[in-house]
């Protein structure tokens, strides 16, 4: 028999939720649920976390709020509780996962600049192995499943019509003005602690919520005027007649590659490649041959971001200064003064090979506004079925394009060639990514048999880069045309593991430690390089000329006017002309952290210095979003 008094208990506590205090009470119960989930799933310090939140609880109201109003919106949509609080739930807990896994292999949270890059998303996920993609879609499947089972399933309460639309209105208003007043609001973000260094953005996240920081993020991702900015001012600099003549002087041909998370990683003393094949052997024997120009730059992200790497190089303009989360070609949408263009001023052809796809971060738009003439791409150039390792097209048949194309190129025609390739082979992920190889590398540290073979298939790639970078080179000792060879890192590999490589084998990389460990989670390898036709050339000059530091640590976006500088000598924009300028006094720039011309390392620089680098910023916006607009 159901007991009376049990039973009158439950029949009053439905009475009682089915009233709008009991409504309220119960979203407002899911609202805190759901948030706890999302902190525990996203955030690797949680009593840290719960320290700060005591200190500032209304960081914890700001993540409690925006779930609060979603439940009420999708309640007074339905009129159904279980199905709101089991779709808003089922979402941000997704987003929770995600962010988790981003962290973990790119050190870089959800934002939500990454609901814009769906097809770049999928075209990855082709890559993973069969077991994660089954794993993947099985999540997916009960996601989905779960929300609309409840809408099947749950009781509609009855709600007259004018209280679900005043509801709405009220819930919509309160939406705009909380979005307005706190989520927009850089000076409130801020003012919250973050545990460790509250410059990296995963911090943010950790101590200020995923929910809070991504609906902040989403109010800054249009990029503001910089303070003080008047396109006047930037006018007037431009409005100089700077672009040479047309020479029939001898220029050399700029082979320029971005390899795909290349990195000297493999140099650590806790690994030997003895009895195996050095990963960077080609490399280190060019790096010491006299001449060759090598060090490291300091691109913005850290495991991908691949395109923004790009941008720095070829515009000489710096993402970190843009204030925007999304990938900086985001932002150009019409003819672009940057290094391809610049060089075809000079005389020169342009080109690019990329083998991937072409709506790869816009590519297909981008390229030809920067000034290449031609572009070869994954659709049109590659057969990734005959050509694929690893997921990708391979380093080999990437190399052939770009000797094929110079090739043919000094056959054709006397002008000079200006060649930009980004590689794609060594693209993560990287769990079997080659699928079952020997170790290719000892350790004295004992690692498990997966850190071993991310380690394996990552050093795989990296070799492969490095035949080729020898194949090139090869190829050009052999030629009596003047050839200029510019190769560089477009960003750290991120590993499923996240940051264990670095403190297991004691890199000095650290996103919290030091400003020299700071930097170095965004230093990638470079060098330049030039055959001895080239080197005969009257009008290259030398490192001491241009100012380039000792240890060779500059800012991406000085790469590329760097090289200008080194060998044409009669060119110089007035942007490129700025920018080389500071770059001999403040060699990396990297928003928070500076290096001076003597090494030194600081997070603060003179006045007639920031103002310099202000100058760099504002032209930047200018050229972006005023110069097509006097």
């Amino acid at each position: 028999m159901k007991d009376p008094e049990r039973t009158s208990y439950l029949n009053k506590a439905k009475k009682f939720l089915s009233t709008p205090a009991g409504i309220a009470l119960t979203l407002l119960c899911a609202a805190v649920f759901i948030t706890g989930i999302v902190y525990l799933i996203t955030t690797t310090k949680i009593l840290y976390v719960g320290w700060n939140i005591l200190h500032a609880p209304t960081m914890l109201l700001l993540n409690i709020l925006p779930v609060l109003l979603a439940l009420l919106l999708f309640f007074f949509l339905t009129r159904k509780i279980g199905f709101s609080c089991s779709l808003v739930g089922i979402v941000l807990i997704f987003f929770a996962v995600v962010d988790r896994v981003k962290v973990s292999m790119r050190q870089e949270p959800l934002l939500p600049t990454d609901l814009t890059l769906a097809k770049e998303v999928i075209a990855i996920l082709k890559t993973f192995p069969v077991y994660q993609l089954v794993l993947i879609g099985v999540m997916l499947i009960v996601f989905a499943a779960l929300p609309v089972c409840s809408f099947l399933k749950s009781k509609a309460i009855v709600l007259p019509p004018l209280p679900r639309i005043l509801g709405l209105v009220l819930v919509l208003a309160c939406g705009f003005g909380a979005n307005h007043l706190w989520y927009a609001n850089q000076t409130l973000y801020d003012s919250y602690p973050t545990v460790d260094n509250p410059y990296f953005q995963v911090n943010q996240y950790n101590t200020r919520g995923m929910i809070y920081s991504f609906l902040h993020q989403f109010n800054i991702m249009q990029v503001q005027a910089p303070e003080g900015y008047t396109a006047a001012d930037i006018r007037t600099l431009e409005d100089t007649d700077w672009t040479p003549s047309v020479s029939t002087e001898k220029r050399p041909h700029i082979i320029m590659i971005m390899g795909e998370a290349f990195s000297d990683l493999s140099e650590n003393a806790h690994l030997d490649f003895t009895g195996y094949r050095d990963p960077m052997k080609n490399w280190k024997e060019i790096c010491a041959e006299e001449g060759t120009i090598s060090g490291h730059i300091v691109v913005p992200n850290f495991g991908g971001g691949t395109s923004n790497t790009e941008y720095d190089v070829l515009t000489g303009c710096a993402t970190r200064y843009l204030g925007s989360s999304l990938p900086s070609y985001s932002f150009i949408h019409s003819d672009f003064d940057g290094m391809p263009r610049q060089l075809q001023k000079l005389g020169y052809e342009t080109l690019s090979i990329h083998p991937g796809y072409a709506w790869f971060y816009n590519r297909q738009n981008v390229y030809p506004d920067l000034g290449f003439a031609a572009s070869y791409f994954l659709e049109d150039s590659f057969d990734l079925a005959t050509q694929g390792y690893g997921g990708y097209v391979n380093e080999t048949a990437t190399m052939d394009k770009i000797i094929e194309t110079l090739d043919t190129h000094i056959k054709e025609t006397d002008t000079p060639l200006f060649s930009f390739t980004v590689t794609i082979q060594n693209h993560g992920p990287y769990e079997k990514k080659y699928g079952t190889l020997e170790q290719n590398f000892s350790s004295d540290i004992e690692l498990n048999e997966t850190q071993t073979d991310l380690l394996t298939q990552y050093f795989q790639g990296i070799g492969d880069a490095d035949e080729q970078i020898g194949r090139l080179k090869e190829y050009a000792e052999g030629s009596d045309e003047p050839i200029v060879l510019v190769y560089f890192g477009d960003h750290l590999p991120g590993f499923s593991n996240g940051m264990e490589f670095f403190d297991l084998l004691d890199y000095p990389i650290d996103a919290n430690g030091s400003p020299e460990e700071q930097l170095a989670v965004y230093e990638t390898p470079y060098l330049i390089w030039q055959n001895e036709s080239a080197k005969a050339l009257e009008n290259t000059k030398t490192v001491a000329e241009i100012g380039l530091p000792e240890d060779g640590l500059i800012s991406s976006q000085f790469l590329g006017s760097a090289v200008l500088e080194l060998f044409l000598s009669d060119y110089e924009s007035p942007l490129q002309h700025e920018n080389n300028q500071l770059r001999r006094e403040l060699p990396v720039c990297a928003k928070n952290i500076y290096v001076d011309a003597n090494g030194i390392y600081k997070t603060e620089i003179s006045e007639e210095q920031q103002k310099t680098l202000q100058r760099l910023i504002n032209w930047q916006y200018y050229k972006l979003f005023d110069e097509k607009n006097p």
